[in-house]
């Protein structure tokens, strides 16, 4: 019963340890870093990962942004990436259009083109990696973050297997991106929503068909993403 406290006092002393070093997060790219489809920047995973490591960090990600405008967050965050030893980033998901993608699968199961869709994105991921890297100092870390699979279990929509499916496709396209760029990827943010799926007694994402922030991490969700990512950039010193 006293593993989680001594579990909780080892963080504790390894992030007071970090503490007098000179880390700093900056975080890019579209609307699952920028904290919900209307905004939130204060709430974001990146903001609430800094609070817990002590760390500075800011967040010039915006809702809606696909690849193409991943070179002007860029422009507008250089000054922040001159000396940021960590940046954090979700893109693509607006590329691929995962709302309405997943839409299309519980409406028609139409997997097929969905998946065929998703593997596309390779190729300009790996681009979209490759200028993220000539945007930072070499030694500045880059971690491609992994979208939550929100979707609900217990058959509580149709065709409910094809859209977890779905999510499996768009996080191994990812991480293979990641790794021919060579880039980190923080993979295990997509299982993080375990228990609290949309639809589950207390979601951490708000539901396919919410008239606002649909599909998107709720606070509870992006205080997890925040956790499970600053735990991650700790253990990765």
């Amino acid at each position: 019963m006293l593993a989680p406290f001594f579990v909780l006092l080892s963080l504790s002393l390894i992030i007071g340890s970090y503490e007098q070093n000179v880390n700093s997060i900056v975080a890019i790219g579209d609307s699952f870093t920028g904290a919900g489809s209307g905004g939130g920047v204060t709430k974001s995973y990146p903001i609430v990962a800094g609070n817990i490591l002590r760390w500075p960090a800011v967040n010039y990600a915006k809702g809606g942004a696909v690849m193409k405008d991943i070179p002007g967050q860029l422009v507008k965050a250089a000054s922040a990436l001159a000396s940021a030893t960590h940046v954090v980033f979700t893109i693509g998901g607006n590329d691929l259009g995962v709302a309405n993608s997943l839409l299309q699968v519980i409406l028609a199961n139409n997997i097929t083109g969905v998946t065929q869709k998703a593997k596309s994105l390779k190729p300009q991921l790996v681009s979209t990696y490759n200028r993220i890297k000539a945007a930072v100092r070499p030694q500045t870390k880059i971690y491609a973050v992994a979208y939550v699979d929100f979707i609900s279990v217990g058959n509580k929509i149709p065709n409910e297997a094809s859209c977890h499916k779905i999510m499996d496709i768009l996080t191994d396209t990812i991480k293979e991106a990641t790794q021919e760029a060579g880039i980190a990827f923080i993979e295990s943010v997509k299982t993080c929503f375990v228990g609290h799926e949309m639809f589950s007694s207390e979601p951490f994402v708000d539901s396919l068909f919410a008239s606002t922030n649909a599909a998107h991490p709720n606070s509870k969700g992006y205080a997890k993403i925040g956790e499970l990512v600053a735990a991650h950039l700790l253990l990765d010193q």
